[in-house]
């Protein structure tokens, strides 16, 4: 959900639903930024994600 869905939603909802939504918005949003964070350690600490080239064939 982005910050134009967002107030699409809360202004079709009902003023005690509207704390519910904004929750589940937060919500993904932080869930989203821990991920991304956390793949940027791992990256820092492991190194790039390996991505082996077409055609290369490993046995």
């Amino acid at each position: 959900m982005n910050e134009v869905s967002l107030l699409q939603s809360l202004g079709q909802v009902s003023a005690s639903e509207t704390g519910e939504v904004f929750r589940d918005f937060i919500r993904g949003h932080v869930r989203e930024m821990i991920s991304e964070v956390m793949a940027a350690e791992v990256t820092q600490l492991c190194g790039p994600k390996h991505a082996p080239h077409e055609g290369d064939h490993y046995r």
